[in-house]
C-alpha cells in the first residue's frame, strides 16, 4: 500500500488549510473540499493499486517461462509496471508512505485543477501562482511527515533493549508509533 488513509487525510486538510491560511484561496464550505482532496488524492493512488495487479497478472502468465530464467521477479515486476504507468501517463510513487518528487507535482497539478473546477473554491492568485502555491503546501505536508516517521524512530531507538533496526520487531514497533501519531494529529 502507499498512504495510508489518514494521512492522506492528514495530508489533504494541511493542503486546504495552509492554501486558506496563504489567502491563495477561500471555501465556503473547507471540511468538503478537504474531503475532495483526501479522494481526489486516494484515487489517484488506487490506479498504482490496479498497477500493481496488472503487472501481477502479465508476470502470472508467463510464470513458467521466468521460472528458469535469471531475471529477478522484483526486478521484472517493476520493469513491467514502470511500463503500464507510462504507456498511460501515470506517474509512480515510490513505495509505501513514499511520493517523489514527479508525483508530488502530478498531484499538485491535479489538485489544482480540483480546486479550479470546485465551485465551493474562490481563488485570489492567477492560476500559474495556484499550482505553485499547491506543490508547495503538498511539499510542506510530505516533509511534516518525514518528522513524524522521524519521531516514530527515535521513540523505537529510545527503547531501553537495543532492537536491530532491520528486525521484523523495530519494523512493527515503528509502525505502531508512527500510527499513534497519525491518529493524534487526525
Amino acid at each position: 500500500m502507499r498512504l495510508p488513509p489518514p494521512l492522506i487525510d492528514l495530508v489533504a486538510r494541511g493542503v486546504v488549510r495552509q492554501l486558506i491560511a496563504r489567502r491563495v484561496v477561500s471555501s465556503d464550505h473547507p471540511r468538503a473540499t478537504e474531503e475532495k482532496v483526501a479522494r481526489l488524492i486516494a484515487e489517484d493512488l488506487k490506479v498504482e493499486d490496479a498497477l500493481n495487479e496488472e503487472a501481477r497478472l502479465v508476470l502470472d502468465e508467463h510464470r513458467e517461462a521466468l521460472r528458469g530464467g535469471e531475471v529477478e521477479y522484483h526486478r521484472l515486476f517493476t520493469r513491467v509496471k514502470s511500463e503500464l504507468a507510462a504507456q498511460r501517463g501515470y506517474v509512480l510513487g515510490a513505495g509505501p508512505g513514499k511520493l517523489p518528487r514527479e508525483k508530488v507535482n502530478s498531484l499538485g497539478g491535479a489538485v489544482a485543477v480540483l480546486l479550479l473546477e470546485d465551485p465551493d473554491v474562490e481563488y485570489f492568485v492567477p492560476e500559474p501562482q495556484l499550482r505553485l502555491a499547491v506543490l508547495r503546501a503538498l511539499e510542506d505536508e510530505m516533509r511534516r511527515d518525514l518528522l513524524r516517521e522521524e519521531k516514530a524512530h527515535q521513540k523505537v531507538r529510545s527503547i531501553r533493549r537495543n532492537i536491530p533496526e532491520e528486525s521484523a520487531e523495530f519494523h512493527a514497533l515503528f509502525q505502531q508509533f508512527y500510527r499513534d501519531l497519525l491518529d493524534r494529529e487526525g
